[in-house]
């Protein structure tokens, strides 16, 4: 009886104090993509009005230039600069485009749209 016992607490112990492999997610980009995955509408609708039809651009390959607070202090207005870079088909890249955005509380608007050209 008393082997069972001891036996018993001996593998309660073992699988009770075995390391894990816990280990937390570094994932950087985790903030700037949902970020950017919130701004996704409000670009598609730029593009759209830009180009008279939604031209295809990729999450990933989009830049923030700049985010800046609308106001002095802790305020939740701010202005957002964004390029990115649309395409045709696979790829073919039409130009360079960068956006201003203001982001208020109450909602985001697309405040600049700029297009240039590849040489």
């Amino acid at each position: 009886m008393k082997k069972c016992l001891v036996i018993s607490l001996m593998v309660i112990s073992l699988i009770l104090l075995s390391p894990t492999n816990l280990k937390a997610e570094n994932d950087e980009f985790i903030l700037p993509d949902a970020f950017l995955t919130t701004l996704s509408p409000h670009i598609d609708n730029a593009v759209v009005e830009h180009y008279g039809g939604l031209t295809q651009y990729a999450l990933y390959d989009i830049e923030i230039i700049s985010i800046q607070r609308m106001q002095v202090g802790r305020s939740f207005s701010f202005t957002v600069a964004i390029k990115i870079f649309p395409f045709e088909k696979a790829h073919n890249y039409i130009g360079e485009d960068t956006l201003t955005l203001e982001i208020v509380p109450s909602g985001i608007n697309v405040t600049s749209y700029k297009h240039q050209k590849y040489k």
